[in-house]
């Protein structure tokens, strides 16, 4: 795989363990066009519904089963466009997803005062980075 292709595979399997629908708006929006703005409004929808109290941990198996799953999806597709391994992209984008997960919950739950604020905090970590991602680079 090449250098560009794991960084790329690495940030959006970041993205999605932090929030699952945020890597795919990313990948999107890179794109454009009208798919890339309803991914972005299932985002939205996911943050808003992440502060309220039916949402689960996100490290139960389902949850943490479909942050694997999207990661991988993604680093899949993100590998067959640099024509990389999809195996191997998928297998980076859902680990990395998993660990993300893991990390991102961890540190939540040891904030001082975890709240809805701490949420809102880690939105804008998820919404700054992606918004880097969507961004057309060339270093990539």
């Amino acid at each position: 795989m090449t250098r560009s292709s794991i960084k790329r595979i690495l940030a959006i399997g970041t993205i999605t363990g932090m929030r699952s629908m945020s890597g795919a708006a990313a990948v999107a929006a890179r794109r454009g066009g009208t798919i890339g703005r309803g991914v972005a409004l299932l985002a939205a929808g996911e943050m808003a519904a992440d502060k309220t109290p039916f949402i689960g941990d996100r490290t139960d198996p389902l949850p943490l089963a479909g942050r694997a799953m999207m990661g991988a999806l993604l680093g899949g597709w993100i590998a067959r466009e640099q024509h990389d391994s999809i195996v191997l992209g998928a297998l980076l984008g859902g680990a990395t997803a998993i660990a993300a997960t893991h990390l991102a919950y961890q540190l939540r739950r040891r904030w001082p005062e975890a709240s809805a604020a701490t949420g809102l905090v880690e939105d804008a970590i998820v919404i700054g980075a992606s918004s880097l991602y969507a961004r057309p680079r060339a270093a990539w």
